[in-house]
């Protein structure tokens, strides 16, 4: 069995905004280099083609990459990404297009902020659950 510290501590980690020292030092932002930079600010982006009634967070990023592959039949997915939007606070999932030449051509955003609070209020439940778990068998004492 696992000492008590050390499960109360994952599942503080586990909390809707907290950030162990270890993690927020793994994400700090990378440095972009010139060409990055160049290509980002090139780069056209389009918020919202479409709106999806989804609460599921997975089913409906599987919905967007759908919507992607009809619509946009001629480019490739060369990645994906998830981005909490600081002007309006709001999620956004990102899917960045590339053509033929593997050339980064264009970023499609969908916002995705219900699904997201959905998800980390399902989590949220979770980890409240096997806390409480935890207290009863004794395993965490609260004092």
């Amino acid at each position: 069995m696992k000492p008590a510290s050390t499960i109360l501590a994952l599942s503080v980690s586990c909390l809707p905004g907290f950030i162990s020292p270890i993690a927020a030092q793994e994400e700090q932002p990378r440095q972009p280099d010139a060409q990055q930079q160049e290509e980002e600010k090139d780069t056209p982006v389009i918020t919202n083609p479409a709106v999806f009634n989804e609460k599921d967070l997975d089913k409906l990023l599987e919905k967007q990459r759908e919507y992607i592959k009809k619509h946009y039949p001629d480019y490739r997915i060369r990645g994906k990404g998830e981005e909490h939007d600081v002007m309006d606070g709001r999620h956004y999932s990102e899917f960045y297009l590339q053509n033929e030449d593997e050339e980064w051509v264009l970023t499609i955003r969908f916002d995705i902020e219900e699904a997201y609070q959905a998800y980390m209020k399902q989590h949220q439940k979770e980890i409240e659950r096997e806390a409480a778990r935890l207290i009863r068998e004794g395993v965490i004492k609260i004092e």
